[in-house]
């Protein structure tokens, strides 16, 4: 066979990978990551936050920390919500949400806590 033709071969079968990928509107279900980006305060920016959606669990990871979002999905939600409230300094409740939904092929959303406020945008792995 020539090159080209199987270059344009491999090619072809690639996309066609890709144009399979369910969206996040009909299948949200797997890993999705991705990196927050900070809008206000100190977020962990410096590495990778995750999303996993199984069965009826959606637990959020941001920055790969030791904070684990954790909240409930029901087939057919257009909207995906993580929560933690742990104590903070003075026995006040330190509250941590993820709210993300359906952009395309991926999932954004937004991560706030008392100290910040991030924006993510998240690709399935």
């Amino acid at each position: 066979m020539r090159p080209a033709f199987l270059t344009c071969l491999v090619s072809l079968c690639t996309l066609g990978a890709c144009s399979s990928l369910p969206d996040p509107a009909s299948d949200p279900y797997g890993l999705w990551t991705g990196k927050l980006v900070t809008e206000q305060g100190v977020c962990p920016t410096g590495d990778i936050s995750s999303l996993r959606i199984r069965g009826h669990e959606v637990v959020f990871n941001p920055g790969m920390n030791t904070s684990t979002l954790r909240g409930t999905y029901e087939k057919g939600q257009q909207h995906y919500l993580a929560e933690l409230t742990d104590k903070g300094m003075n026995d006040t409740p330190y509250r941590q949400t993820f709210n993300g939904y359906p952009v395309g092929t991926a999932i954004g959303g937004t991560y706030t806590s008392p100290r910040c406020r991030a924006h993510v945008s998240l690709i399935r792995r």
